[in-house]
């Protein structure tokens, strides 16, 4: 009996200490700290409230991030090394526009820029037109409104 308690007071203590505290930092030297782990970051709209949850590692975003407007999902971010896949949507859950992004670091910025075709629907799913972009400029755009 004993061994069952002290048994389940351990995996009690194990699961509360592996829970993940949000919007934490690093320090990374004595003057500098990241943002690391899972972070949720909220930002006032004339719409509403845009809520947008993710993970840093060592103060760069990866993984999946989803922001939700009003309960609903917003936009979404898969969030690769040098690359971002972007999804906005409507508020029905349709896509509203799709593309990617890239990223330059340099010892002076970071510059995150448009690539390859953005596409762009409407409420119901059907693709209106497509923008396509090099080096984060618009070089061409076909529309398919009648």
């Amino acid at each position: 009996m004993l061994k069952n308690i002290l048994l389940t007071l351990l995996s009690i203590f194990v699961f509360v200490s592996c829970q993940t505290k949000t919007n934490q930092y690093i320090k990374i030297s004595d003057k500098v700290q990241k943002r690391h782990g899972k972070w949720i970051e909220k930002y006032p709209t004339e719409e509403g409230t845009l809520i947008t949850v993710g993970k840093y590692k060592k103060g760069e975003k990866v993984g999946v991030w989803k922001t939700t407007l009003e309960n609903q999902l917003y936009q979404k971010e898969k969030i690769g090394r040098k690359k971002i896949k972007m999804f906005v949507y409507h508020r029905n859950g349709n896509i509203m526009e799709r593309g990617q992004s890239k990223l330059d670091i340099s010892e002076n910025e970071r510059h995150w820029y448009y690539f390859g075709d953005w596409k762009f629907y409407d409420e119901n799913g059907k693709l209106k037109y497509i923008k396509k972009y090099a080096d984060g400029k618009k070089i061409d755009s076909i529309s398919f409104n009648k």
